[in-house]
């Protein structure tokens, strides 16, 4: 593998953040914020001294990353609803008081170190063309800028694609260890472990070494402790072990604390559309809701044959455990995570690919406009 791979992955990084940056500076100027404000918005934003085309890239769920850091989870209400292992990053790398400014580049360097990672696990499949392309295609994803905020998607990417890669290499203790990392950024972490399953069965079954049989069970006993830990936590601090999902409700998502079918979550969204004014914001996040949960689903039985089994469980999985909660809230973030399919999807545009990526850009200048003024996306 040639070197200067790295160069084109650093340029176009480059270029995406420059772009994010200035669509944002563009939207401040252009579209008012929205009146209703989050919580914590005026003191961990607004009053940074910062433009709002930069502190915009912390809305929503970035105010509360940056109070978990400076009060943990005694000192912010409900925010149980998220996992540790971030905030716990950018505490530590937190300098002096630029939280905000600390967490963006945290943020934006593990996001890049995730780029060179995903890289790396594309190519043990697809020629170096198909691979650059794949990583272009991902940039250019409309919600592809929650990777570039204040949110928990750049390193649960990291970790996920870092796990695989250790799995692809039979490494599979380690693997187990970085999927335990990740269980604990986010909980559908935990689909690493029948994926860490697949990957290991033909040496637990059929291998002659017993240290690699020992080692692949050690690796699928550490890859739930992230969550497991958590969970732990929670039942010894607040007597209540699913905290975090319990204090969902309170973010507005209205999610369920009892497990919905999908088929039960697609009638609703289908009754929404037809009973909300088609011009409001309503109707658009319904839209977008449905979107991006109905189509990655369709790709992924589309392309069934040729994605990686493993691969095809994991964002299944990734798709399916959030709508259990009863809501397709959030889905055109969380849709980020069926990334493995993109270097067949890259294949399958063919000529049209330029045309696609152009397409999708423009509904992430859209997305990222509303974001950064405040206006709820995902």
């Amino acid at each position: 593998m040639k070197k200067y791979y790295k160069n084109e992955i650093l340029f176009l990084f480059g270029l995406w953040r420059i772009w994010l940056f200035a669509v944002a500076f563009l939207a401040v100027i252009a579209i008012p914020a929205f009146g209703g404000r989050f919580p914590y918005a005026n003191n961990q934003l607004m009053n940074t001294g910062l433009p709002a085309w930069v502190w915009g890239f912390g809305n929503f769920d970035g105010v509360h990353y940056l109070r978990l850091v400076q009060t943990g989870y005694e000192g912010s209400k409900f925010s149980q609803a998220f996992f540790p292992l971030y905030p716990l990053f950018l505490k530590l790398t937190t300098v002096g008081n630029y939280y905000l400014l600390s967490a963006l580049l945290l943020t934006n360097l593990i996001f890049l170190a995730a780029l060179y990672l995903f890289y790396r696990l594309l190519r043990l499949d697809w020629d170096k063309k198909t691979s650059l392309k794949t990583i272009g295609l991902l940039l250019a994803f409309p919600t592809s800028y929650y990777f570039g905020a204040i949110y928990s998607e750049s390193p649960f990417l990291a970790l996920v694609v870092l796990s695989l890669l250790l799995m692809r290499q039979k490494n599979f203790w380690v693997a187990g260890m970085i999927a335990a990392l990740a269980s604990a950024t986010r909980v559908v972490g935990l689909m690493l472990v029948p994926v860490l399953l697949i990957e290991a069965w033909p040496v637990l079954v059929g291998s002659k070494s017993v240290a690699g049989r020992i080692k692949a069970a050690i690796g699928l006993l550490l890859a739930p402790l992230g969550a497991l830990l958590y969970i732990l936590y929670l039942q010894v601090s607040f007597a209540n072990p699913l905290y975090f999902l319990n204090a969902q409700p309170e973010f507005g998502a209205q999610r369920s604390d009892f497990i919905v079918l999908l088929p039960q979550v697609l009638f609703r969204y289908l009754k929404m559309l037809l009973s909300v004014p088609v011009y409001s914001l309503t109707y658009l996040n319904v839209s977008l809701e449905l979107l991006f949960t109905v189509t990655p689903l369709l790709a992924l039985g589309l392309f069934y044959k040729k994605i990686r089994f493993s691969y095809w469980i994991l964002m299944l999985g990734f798709l399916l455990m959030p709508t259990l909660t009863g809501t397709f809230s959030s889905m055109p973030r969380y849709a980020l995570m069926t990334f493995l399919m993109l270097p067949v999807v890259t294949l399958w545009l063919g000529r049209y690919y330029k045309v696609a990526l152009m397409v999708l850009i423009l509904l992430q200048a859209i997305l990222l406009s509303l974001f950064v003024r405040g206006y709820w996306v995902a």
